[in-house]
C-alpha cells in the first residue's frame, strides 16, 4: 500500500484488464483503463478538482470532487462514480476496491 502514495496513480492488470488505480483524498478508486468516447488510455489523463455551477449559473471549484479528465479529447469523469461532468451518456467503468492488511484489491 505504500507504494501509492496520495496524489498517485498505478495503470495494473486485474483479470486481463488494464486498470488505473488512485489514490486520492485518502480513499482509492479502481478505473477501467479506456475511455467510453474513443478508447484512449484514459488512466494517462489528469485528476484535479471539479468545475461546479450552482442554481444561479455561478461558477466555482470543488477541491474534493475528484474528476478524471482523458487525455485525447478531454472528456471529464467522477473518480468516484464514473459519471460525466457533460451531457454525454457513456459512463466511465469503475471496480470496488478494498485496502486488506498491506494490498490494495480490485474487484472485477
Amino acid at each position: 500500500m505504500d507504494e501509492l502514495q496520495p496524489g498517485q496513480s498505478k495503470v495494473v492488470d486485474v483479470a486481463g484488464k488494464s486498470v488505473g488505480v488512485f489514490h486520492e483524498g485518502g480513499t482509492y478508486h479502481a478505473v477501467l483503463n479506456f475511455c467510453p468516447h474513443a478508447g484512449a488510455p484514459i488512466c494517462l489523463g489528469r485528476v484535479r478538482g471539479a468545475v461546479v455551477v450552482d442554481d444561479e449559473g455561478r461558477t466555482g471549484y470543488d477541491h474534493e470532487r475528484r474528476v478524471l479528465r482523458c487525455p485525447w479529447h478531454h472528456w471529464e469523469f467522477d473518480l468516484a462514480t464514473g459519471k460525466p461532468l457533460t451531457a454525454i451518456r457513456e459512463k466511465l467503468k469503475t471496480y470496488p476496491v478494498r485496502v486488506e492488511g498491506d494490498e490494495i484489491q480490485v474487484d472485477i
